[in-house]
């Protein structure tokens, strides 16, 4: 009589199920990967985890997803914003973003926001933290008050006073110092902890214009943050 097969023990076969619906992506990324080469988009190279949504189904990773616009220009879509990617580093799984805004010298604010409970395959790179961008119905007399417009208001004459005044106010500001006729318009990521002594020249050239970086990691094997680049 042939003696029975040995069987898998049950806790075996669970155990990896279980690693299976976890990480899914170490069953796919290699297939998503094998046959894709990278593109380009502007002075951007797209290569994985990254995507564009021109290129076939199995290259690179939908959350880490990209556009490329009509101008040519790298595009990364986040919970609060699109940004322009300025360039991405993959020997550091980092990548640096700008608000498009930004990209042209006009009397524009940054709009985009970041949060950081956002849910996103990205981490932050330290040292960054958040900007407000606040509308305020009237003028404030206040030292962390840092005026926001980059194209002077004029004053002079018969003209009548701005409707609102806009304003740069630092993350670590107390609540009391909020006045009630500001509102936040956009809370923006600047790689530096305090935005304090900044003039609104320093704070477009210095912490706006640079961009903002992110680094992501993949699969169970986590990636440390780069420094910051210049």
């Amino acid at each position: 009589m042939p003696k029975p097969k040995p069987q898998l023990p049950i806790y075996a076969l669970v155990a990896a199920i279980v690693v299976l619906l976890q990480f899914p992506e170490l069953c796919v990324a290699k297939t998503r990967n094998k046959y894709c080469n990278s593109t380009v988009c502007g002075n951007v190279t797209i290569s994985y985890p990254f995507r564009l949504p021109t290129q076939p189904p199995n290259c690179g990773e939908p959350r880490f997803e990209l556009d490329c616009d009509s101008n040519n220009r790298t595009v990364l879509s986040l919970n609060h914003g699109r940004f322009y990617v300025q360039k991405i580093w993959y020997e550091y799984s980092t990548i640096r973003a700008i608000d498009p805004n930004l990209a042209v010298d006009d009397c524009s604010l940054p709009r985009g926001s970041l949060l950081f409970w956002d849910k996103m395959p990205y981490s932050w790179v330290f040292p960054l933290s958040l900007m407000y961008v606040v509308n305020c119905t009237k003028a404030i007399k206040s030292s962390l008050y840092i005026d926001a417009s980059r194209c002077p208001v004029n004053s002079s004459g018969s003209d009548p006073p701005p409707d609102s005044y806009v304003y740069f106010l630092g993350e670590r500001t107390s609540p009391r110092d909020f006045d009630e006729s500001c509102r936040i318009e956009a809370t923006v990521p600047v790689m530096v902890q305090n935005i304090s002594g900044f003039s609104t020249s320093d704070i477009y050239e210095k912490l706006l214009k640079p961009g903002f970086e992110l680094s992501w990691s993949f699969g169970s094997k986590s990636q440390q943050a780069s420094p910051i680049h210049a």
